[in-house]
């Protein structure tokens, strides 16, 4: 399978070594920011095309976009009947966002992107996303709250998320690269809508999960977050010490400055492991908790507790992964295959087996830097 794949990477990517060869003046194309990929009962792929409406007013020039629908038996098909509605050939080369249905997830979405990336305009920086409501193209059809153009707004959503480590970017190429890699099970952010104010609003749920290229399910932003620490993808956001209550006076947050984490496999009397060691520096930026944590007693028993709920949440997800999905999104055994080829090559086709049962230790330091200028939590009279 994983030659396939290969095959299809190669096939993909070759239209890429060529330069800028088709230059269109902007008045004979339509420029498609964002697209939806669905599938009509009849089988057919339904099309939604959000594209850039260039506006006169007076002296200035609105850009706004229109939604456009097409069909078709293909994927190739749905765009060329597009054409027929009034609009002049569609244009990929400033597409930021594909989001896929589930039922075409769920079918594979090996044709995606085999159409996808064969056309010499598309990037390889394009987001792929999953839909987790009933269709891909409602998600298009949602109120855009901070831009004209809404898939400007899902990439805008999406560089914040991933700021505060509960998204992680998943570029195409890196899907792909997923694909042809031994060891390692591809993913991608999941998005849907929430009411606000009587009106739909996007939003992204958390991250989907691949075994090949089929999706196999979903986690949430709490679980994509301790996944961050996991693929060593946390930017920033905050680590939440809970002290033993369920109040907020009894919560302290630690804001991250930054995080590194190592991934070692080991294989020892035949027998695999992996060892996760996470090293994380933070500020202390709110504390709402009646004992002051300040002195050296009180740092070393505040990171303790931080450090041992961060732990959970990381161990948790790996059992959850392991236990409900059965794949490696982790790329653990992708370690291997690079870090020890010679053991790879001997047992690298049981990994599917090899993995359900793959010990996983997690090793976390939490280095407190500094706790504001404040040395003592503010109480009432203070």
């Amino acid at each position: 399978m994983k030659k396939l794949f290969l095959l299809l990477y190669i096939i993909i990517f070759i239209p890429f070594t060529t330069a800028c060869w088709n230059y269109r003046e902007v008045d004979q194309i339509s420029i498609v920011q964002g697209f939806a990929i669905d599938k009509t009962e009849q089988g057919n792929y339904l099309l939604t095309f959000e594209v850039i409406d260039f506006q006169e007013s007076g002296t200035e020039q609105k850009v706004k976009s229109v939604l456009i629908e097409s069909e078709g038996e293909t994927l190739m098909s749905a765009i060329r009947n597009s054409i027929s509605k009034n609009f002049p050939k569609l244009y990929f080369g400033h597409t930021t966002v594909v989001i896929i249905s589930l039922e075409v997830a769920r079918e594979g979405v090996l044709k995606v992107l085999d159409f996808f990336f064969r056309d010499a305009e598309p990037r390889l920086n394009i987001n792929l996303f999953v839909s987790e409501n009933e269709t891909a193209g409602e998600i298009l059809k949602a109120k855009a709250l901070t831009s004209e153009i809404l898939s400007v707004e899902i990439t805008n959503i999406l560089d914040e998320q991933k700021s505060l480590s509960k998204a992680l970017l998943i570029p195409a190429y890196e899907f792909v690269n997923a694909l042809v890699e031994d060891g390692i099970s591809g993913i991608m952010t999941s998005v849907c809508t929430v009411e606000n104010n009587e009106e739909k609003v996007v939003k992204l749920c958390g991250t989907a999960i691949f075994k090949e290229d089929r999706l196999q399910g979903f986690i949430n932003n709490e679980e994509t977050y301790a996944l961050s620490f996991i693929l060593d993808e946390v930017k920033g956001g905050i680590i939440v010490a809970n002290l033993g209550s369920k109040t907020d006076e009894e919560k302290i947050s630690l804001e991250i400055l930054n995080s590194g984490t190592n991934v070692k496999p080991v294989y020892k009397d035949n027998k695999f492991s992996i060892i996760i060691d996470i090293d994380t520096k933070v500020a202390l930026i709110e504390h709402n908790s009646k004992k002051s944590y300040n002195d050296e007693e009180g740092r070393k028993e505040l990171k303790k507790i931080a450090e041992e709920q961060l732990k959970n949440k990381i161990e948790n997800i790996i059992k959850k992964i392991q236990r409900e999905f059965g794949v490696d999104i982790f790329g653990f055994g992708n370690r291997f295959y690079k870090e020890l080829p010679e053991v790879w090559k001997e047992q690298g086709e049981k990994w599917s087996e090899i993995y359900e049962d793959l010990e996983v230790s997690v090793v976390t330091n939490i280095d407190i830097r500094h706790t504001g200028l404040l040395i003592k939590p503010i109480k009432n009279g203070d």
